[in-house]
């Protein structure tokens, strides 16, 4: 009976924290294109969280050596054909739980395409809760690097 209430404590202690990273396939193989990030749609109830989600993924693309580009407004589709990928996604949820700890929930998805073809390189959902010890941008940085 110890054995098993010791084992329930620990899938509770952990089922308030789940990560979720799908890919169709591995992004890298566009490392060495430039890339423009778009804003991201934003489904979420927060306002701009389209434009801080393509933020953090174009810092996070930066420090691992991708060539992006941030576009901070939507452009036309036959501006974006000058370049060899686009990355644009969706924000689905991004805001902190209501309750005591104001846990940060984050749910994106992403798509890696190239506009002159439209040949999907990528496409993925990430998504994560986390206690309440980290912020929304912090969660999202993470979910990117692991996604990238």
């Amino acid at each position: 009976m110890k054995k098993f209430l010791a084992i329930a404590s620990v899938g509770l202690l952990f089922s308030g924290c789940a990560t979720v990273v799908t890919n169709t396939s591995p992004v890298t193989q566009v490392k060495r294109q430039v890339c423009v990030i778009v804003p991201f749609d934003n489904y979420s109830e927060t306002p701009l969280a389209g434009k801080r989600v393509a933020a953090i993924a174009y810092g996070v693309l930066r420090s691992k050596g991708y060539k992006v580009i941030l576009l901070e407004n939507e452009v036309p589709k036959s501006e974006l054909q000058r370049f060899d990928c686009v990355i644009r996604g969706s924000v689905n949820e991004w805001r902190y739980k209501v309750g005591i700890d104001g846990e940060p929930a984050v749910s994106v998805t992403y798509m890696v395409e190239n506009p002159k073809t439209g040949r999907t390189y990528a496409s993925g959902t990430l998504s994560a809760t986390e206690w309440g010890n980290k912020s929304l941008g912090v969660l999202t940085q993470e979910l990117f690097r692991k996604a990238f």
